[in-house]
């Protein structure tokens, strides 16, 4: 038994396993391209070509090694700290317009901006958006 018998559009079904994604897992974002800037300088955000599309946002948490064991007032320290890694998951189809590395993605429910530092196509029906936040996380 296979899963997609020959004679099935297998890129289809697929579309259909993101939209589930999206229904289940999806929240409101808006994505705001961004004129390049010179080297070294930030771009400038285009808000009137803003779209508000559906992503899955994911903060998976990681502890990495910052450093060697230091003392600060007589207490030592831990080399490991706790950070967190935030990616974006579109639709392929989601956006009207390609994404590329600096443009920004703001949560809706929050209010919190991040700036994109990589994309991903899984080559079959989603992105996945590495980014960075801009400002302070909110708890």
């Amino acid at each position: 038994m296979t899963l997609f018998p020959e004679t099935s559009d297998w890129r289809a079904g697929m579309q259909d396993v993101s939209a589930a994604i999206d229904e289940t897992m999806g929240e409101p974002v808006t994505v705001t391209p961004i004129i390049k800037g010179k080297p070294n300088f930030p771009g400038t955000p285009e808000p009137d070509k803003a779209v508000t599309v559906i992503a899955v946002f994911m903060a998976k948490a990681e502890t990495t090694l910052k450093s060697a064991g230091r003392v600060a007032g007589g207490i030592e320290l831990s080399p490991l700290i706790s950070t967190r890694k935030p990616v974006f998951e579109f639709d392929r189809n989601a956006l009207p317009w390609p994404i590329l590395q600096g443009y920004r993605v703001q949560l809706c429910r929050t209010g919190e901006v991040f700036e994109v530092t990589d994309i991903k196509p899984d080559s079959v029906a989603r992105i996945c958006v590495h980014v960075v936040q801009l400002g302070r996380a909110k708890e």
